[in-house]
């Protein structure tokens, strides 16, 4: 997304925007809140610094998120049978 989408989203202007990216302006929580809103996610998420998906190599979080992809086409059952498999596995190989 551009600075200029956000902007337009958010109900700001772009130059605005661009000097919080940079850090030159402080925000109030209003437009915390306005930023959050303009960019879908919640304040909380915009500050997660240890995310176990952010430190992962980008070809691991593309394996997961086929594997969800491909989870979501399974029934109920099969879902909660690959999840027990899934932890009898690493219980056998955390050992």
């Amino acid at each position: 997304m551009t600075q200029e989408e956000l902007a337009e989203k958010c109900g700001l202007q772009t130059s605005y925007l661009a000097g919080v990216e940079r850090g030159d302006r402080n925000i109030t929580l209003q437009t915390l809140e306005k930023i959050t809103a303009g960019l879908e996610i919640n304040a909380k998420d915009l500050f997660e610094l240890d995310s176990p998906m952010k430190q992962l190599p980008i070809e691991t979080e593309q394996l997961i998120h086929m594997f969800a992809e491909q989870l979501k086409l399974k029934s109920d059952i099969e879902v909660k049978l690959i999840f027990n498999l899934a932890n009898r596995i690493f219980e056998t190989y955390s050992k």
